[in-house]
């Protein structure tokens, strides 16, 4: 943990009136995470991009396309920032992400395509797993950088500190609303992410990890295409290791 990081938290516990232990609670539950976005400030102009928003993904010409989703990024293995996540990703290689973030309802699925593979370019008219032909929705290209920030989920519930400083205190909820204002300040959460892979996501649904699941990845809609609507990924970390991606589970987020 940043030692920096520390003092200022403990310094926004003091501000808003949120104990010491809850404070150390919430260090506790940060996560590493990267944020795969279209600006970095600081980022090195040399640096080749982590991803590429959008266009048509190159994939070998056996793999199947998930049904009725659309492209939404390839991520450059190879370029991810090493040693920074808690969940294991391949050291090389794509990582082909789709998913629908304009229903309501949601849906994303990862392909993995190994370095050196056999690819062709795939166009907007595919063959889904079903075997039905139809057009897909292509997403203006764009680079995307990779940031890492840590993440916080704060459904406070879950933590037993502050669950208990929040039925002992009237004001408790709302020092603790401030507290995470001031959190996401501190952490650069308003970064306009495409895709955070690792760390914590907010969830409409009962978060992953009541399931036993861990997050793998998040897709935003907003950046994307203008949706309200977030989708993400989460399975166990020895389905992640093991890169059984058909495995993980979709949960929906705002």
């Amino acid at each position: 943990m940043d030692s920096k990081l520390r003092t200022a938290m403990d310094d926004l516990g003091r501000r808003t009136g949120v104990p010491a232990p809850v404070v150390e609670e919430v260090l506790l539950r940060l996560r590493p995470s990267v944020r795969l976005c279209p600006d970095a400030p600081g980022q090195d102009e040399n640096a080749p991009p982590a991803a590429r928003l959008g266009g048509l993904p190159r994939m070998p010409e056996d793999m199947a396309w998930p049904d009725w989703q659309a492209h939404i990024a390839t991520i450059d293995c190879a370029a991810l920032p090493r040693n920074v996540l808690d969940i294991a990703l391949p050291e090389d290689g794509h990582l082909l992400v789709f998913a629908d973030v304009v229903d309501p309802d949601g849906s994303a699925a990862v392909r993995y395509v190994p370095a050196g593979s056999g690819t062709v370019e795939r166009g907007p008219r595919i063959t889904d797993e079903n075997g039905d032909s139809h057009d897909v929705t292509v997403y203006e290209p764009m680079p995307l950088h990779a940031v890492v920030v840590p993440s916080f989920d704060d459904h406070w519930e879950s933590l037993p500190l502050a669950h208990e400083f929040m039925e002992r205190d009237p004001s408790g909820l709302v020092a603790l609303e401030d507290f995470n204002r001031g959190l996401d300040a501190l952490l650069d959460t308003s970064r306009f992410a495409s895709i955070r892979i690792g760390g914590h996501s907010r969830y409409f649904q009962i978060p992953p990890e009541e399931d036993g699941l861990t997050h793998f990845l998040s897709v935003f809609g907003d950046p994307i295409c203008g949706s309200p609507f977030d989708v993400a990924l989460a399975g166990t970390p020895e389905d992640m290791a093991a890169r059984r991606y058909e495995e993980l589970q979709v949960y929906l987020g705002g």
